[in-house]
């Protein structure tokens, strides 16, 4: 941009910064560095505890860790503690003792499963997509279901929320697999964090649960 107007003056007013950041990288002999802000996660002062709840000899699930950190004066949601998990499940592989992945008993009002399958069913002489809508809490394994047409994103919202209704109330978390209705990326060999639908977010905040997304390809994780 310098070169092309010769005028240090007239390059700070085109890029809206100040003559002296203009003059500063002009000398400059090599381009600029540019670092990314680490700015830690809410997470970060509970991380050793985290570890040792998931170990020997407590061996607890996700939803009994958060309970856990909740009455230590942890604000967050549940969200970035699963992230976290299954990094620590991920470096831990092969020291965690069998008993964290046999059946876990889930306390009332902690976590509710959320799935749906397809049915082909005769409507009106022809057969037609018939789409069930699920949703169990883990800890009684109590069933709501409903039936849609469609499978689209507008569909599945309303049956979340209106299963929740028709069974009295929202969990802590609700589980889910990966439709892109709710997750738009979850990719297993990645430590980033579960990247959500907006909506699927809204809705969430909306009922007042959190939505918690199983690993790509493990469907252990909403056995029971």
């Amino acid at each position: 941009m310098y070169k092309h107007t010769g005028s240090k003056r007239k390059t700070a007013k085109m890029l809206n910064m100040s003559k002296n950041t203009v003059k500063k990288l002009v000398e400059m002999t090599q381009p600029p560095e540019y670092k990314k802000r680490d700015y830690g996660s809410v997470i970060d002062p509970y991380k050793d505890q985290i570890v040792a709840w998931r170990c020997d000899p407590y061996n607890f699930n996700g939803t009994r860790i958060f309970r856990e950190l909740q009455k230590r004066g942890y604000s967050g949601s549940i969200g970035p503690l699963y992230h976290y998990l299954r990094k620590v499940d991920n470096d831990l592989e092969g020291h965690i003792n069998s008993k964290a992945t046999v059946r876990i008993e889930t306390p009332p009002g902690d976590q509710a499963q959320f799935d749906w399958t397809e049915y082909n069913v005769l409507v009106g002489g022809r057969y037609r997509k018939v789409y069930c809508f699920a949703l169990i809490l883990s800890a009684s394994r109590k069933k709501a279901v409903c039936c849609s047409l469609t499978v689209d994103g507008a569909a599945i919202y309303e049956a979340i929320q209106e299963l929740y209704d028709d069974l009295g109330g929202v969990t802590l978390e609700l589980l889910i697999d990966n439709p892109k209705a709710l997750v738009i990326q979850n990719n297993p060999k990645s430590l980033h964090e579960i990247s959500y639908n907006t909506h699927a977010l809204m809705m969430a905040k909306h009922l007042g649960t959190d939505v918690n997304a199983c690993p790509c390809y493990w469907p252990r994780k909403k056995g029971k």
